[in-house]
């Protein structure tokens, strides 16, 4: 299986890794994906400032695994991903997913893009020193820091609108070759962060929420994500962990619901399925031991909640 490593803070290095892997050559800072393994394209943009940003449009012709995360400490990524996946349920219909997640070093996801899927992903590379130097925030970048850690580390997602698709649109269209497209691009680019931080800015000033989260309460919800990744023969007792951390346990699961966008349970379960695609296909481990080594005493039930992740058997990664 091909395998799309797209975690790096380097995109240029990036386009080439993947140049080499499809054996093809780039053109332009970009790549034409050869047909066996679907139709489409990838690109990167370099804007002078420091922001790089990579663009795929694939609809894949066989099944292909994508990892995404682990930047540097310090550089987030702003996700812009959709795909459309054949409807089951419904002949010649298709399901679109698509949504815009801000994610950090800490953030990493594993996934297997069905063939006959088509994904269109634009990502932004950016350092917090960025951030702040062309932002305008300047020393009030202090209002997003109790905000961004847990955001990026919490892969919660906001719907992609249609200004969003507009813009992206846009750059689509762009053309690499052209000397002024680089104006073109940057303006584009800075107009899809501006966007995205206005609106987390507005999240920041009114929590949709019950809890308006003091910088304490954020410090108890990183701790409980922390604790959450590590992986038991028991799901985390909820009572538990508010004695541990000295919060009432009905704020601990509604602050955790409203700043991570799923439940305590879900977010753990979610997890622990991430941490067993990396011991299958990273450290070679069976599919016995990689469920042992995280706490499932039934083969079956591991099994299950593989599938149920990600729609495909743990023992055809092994292949």
């Amino acid at each position: 299986m091909i395998v799309l490593n797209l975690a790096t803070n380097n995109y240029q290095d990036l386009l080439q890794s993947i140049a080499r892997q499809l054996q093809v050559n780039p053109e332009n800072n970009s790549i034409i994906v050869p047909h066996d393994v679907g139709e489409g394209v990838i690109k990167i943009i370099m804007l002078p400032n420091g922001l790089q940003t990579l663009m795929i449009k694939i609809h894949f012709n066989k099944n292909v695994q994508i990892k995404m995360g682990n930047t540097d400490p310090g550089d987030y990524v702003l996700n812009f991903d959709e795909s459309e996946i054949a409807d089951r349920k419904k002949a010649g219909s298709v399901v679109i997913h698509s949504f815009v997640r801000l994610t950090g070093a800490s953030y990493k996801n594993w996934d297997v893009v069905k063939k006959k899927t088509s994904i269109q992903y634009l990502k932004i590379l950016f350092s917090r020193q960025w951030l702040s130097n062309y932002t305008g925030l300047g020393e009030k970048i202090s209002l997003f820091e109790k905000y961004i850690p847990v955001k990026t580390e919490s892969g919660n997602t906001e719907r992609m609108n249609d200004d969003y698709r507009q813009i992206i649109n846009d750059l689509w269209k762009g053309d690499n070759n052209e000397y002024m497209q680089n104006i073109f691009y940057q303006n584009r680019i800075l107009l899809l962060i501006e966007q995205f931080f206005t609106r987390m800015h507005a999240d920041l000033l009114r929590p949709k929420g019950k809890y308006k989260l003091t910088t304490e309460d954020v410090e108890i919800l990183k701790k409980v994500e922390y604790k959450l990744n590590t992986f038991t023969a028991t799901p985390p007792n909820i009572e538990r962990l508010a004695k541990k951390y000295a919060i009432n346990k009905m704020k601990l699961t509604q602050a955790f619901k409203q700043v991570y966008g799923i439940s305590i349970y879900n977010y753990y379960q979610k997890q622990r399925m991430q941490k067993a695609h990396e011991l299958l296909t990273t450290r070679k481990l069976s599919v016995k031991q990689a469920g042992e080594r995280l706490g499932y005493t039934n083969l079956s039930n591991f099994i299950l909640a593989f599938k149920k992740q990600f729609n495909v058997d743990p023992k055809s990664l092994m292949e």
